[in-house]
């Protein structure tokens, strides 16, 4: 079947789409373009809290500069997916709108570099909390917060630098509309640079670096795991033998110290003693704190080695077939697939406040203070400086 799909200098160019009909693509677009607009309008609210919660509470660690810097991320990449959405549903809806479809290439353009800083600073803090499970005597003072911030700096010069050519080698051109001579049309023009730009940001940017940051927070993903259920079973084991040969060497003089002639009561000091032997009788168990650090990392992680495999097979098979691409064959297909890989990055957004509001106990107190939670929740008032 062949359809109507661009025009170029007032040239119409019919192009077959084999797989996806002409009928199926703009009820497809408009499904995940909404989607998106569920997680990505509450994602941008979510992490323009977390940035304020994170200064608040202060940069004083290197976890806390990542995170921070990934809300940062997060909040760009899900305020340019939105008005991309927003523009792509007015230009299928409303008469008169269709130019606001092609302006989202811009917004596209700067999702996509905000998406690959945030992966890059997810790597990161995969990569400092593997290594920290790992070695943590070698890397304990290796992630200060001083170098921490310079890496990401370094991280997003680069990539600023690597995507700057891409970002460059368009512009809009208005040509008559055939349907309608009182209307102009804006279609996107691209210079004579634009195929080595894009095909070095997608093949060094998109393929290899992304593949690479895949790879990275898988393995340290499987690491941080095994570490945190190794310590988890030592811990467990060591306070086990310790409570058991404390007992052992306890329990003969407790008991003295407990019987007392008869007509004689326990006084405060033995009864006292007793109390604080108990609890010693128990063991130490985890660091509660320790974990919470090693769990919130590691599901955000996860949350983002599992959200970012679609647009990896999608770079991959990207780079196999030229027929899936823009204004191609497959240009239905391409873009209804780049639509639900935009929808998982909203979903990866959406989610990383919540996995803070759960294992990070600064991040919850200094909510609940900032926004007056605990009081309505019934939760005991805390404060910002209160400690595990």
């Amino acid at each position: 079947m062949a359809t109507n799909n661009s025009i170029d200098g007032g040239v119409e160019k019919f192009i077959h789409h084999q797989i996806l009909s002409d009928e199926l693509y703009p009820y497809l677009k408009s499904l995940f373009c909404i989607l998106s607009l569920m997680f990505s309008v509450p994602a941008v609210c979510f992490n323009a809290i977390n940035i304020l919660i994170f200064c608040t509470i202060g940069v004083t660690d290197s976890i806390t500069v990542c995170f921070l810097y990934l809300a940062v991320f997060d909040f760009c990449t899900m305020v340019c997916l939105s008005v991309g959405a927003f523009f792509t549903l007015f230009s299928l809806g409303v008469p008169g709108s269709h130019n606001l479809g092609t302006y989202t290439f811009v917004t596209a353009v700067a999702h996509s570099t905000f998406s690959d800083m945030a992966l890059a600073t997810t790597t990161y803090i995969a990569l400092q909390r593997g290594l920290c499970v790992a070695w943590p005597f070698l890397t304990r003072h290796a992630f200060t917060r001083n170098r921490t911030l310079a890496v990401l700096i370094a991280i997003t010069v680069i990539l600023l630098g690597s995507g700057l050519p891409r970002a460059v080698t368009f512009r809009f051109k208005y040509i008559p509309d055939p349907n309608n001579n009182g209307s102009q049309i804006a279609v996107v023009h691209f210079f004579e640079s634009f195929s080595t730009s894009v095909s070095f940001y997608l093949i060094f940017v998109k393929l290899f670096m992304g593949f690479t940051q895949y790879v990275v927070m898988s393995v340290c993903a499987v690491v941080i795991y095994i570490g945190m259920r190794s310590s988890i079973r030592l811990k467990s084991a060591s306070s086990s033998a310790g409570s058991n040969s404390y007992n052992a060497r306890s329990y003969h003089g407790r008991a003295e110290r407990c019987v007392k002639p008869i007509g004689q009561k326990n006084t405060e000091n033995d009864v006292t003693d007793i109390k604080t032997e108990t609890k010693k009788d128990t063991g130490k168990k985890p660091s509660r704190k320790e974990l919470l650090v090693i769990k919130q990392a590691l599901t955000v992680v996860l949350l983002q080695v599992i959200c970012t495999t679609p647009a990896i097979i999608i770079y991959i098979f990207n780079m196999i077939e030229p027929r899936f691409r823009m204004n191609t064959e497959y240009h239905n297909l391409y873009v209804v697939i780049y639509g639900a890989a935009d929808w998982s990055y909203t979903v990866n957004a959406f989610f990383n406040f919540f996995i803070y509001l759960n294992f990070n106990s600064k991040f919850k107190t200094c909510f609940n203070s900032l926004f007056a939670c605990g009081k309505h929740m019934g939760l005991e008032k805390m404060t910002v400086t209160s400690r595990d």
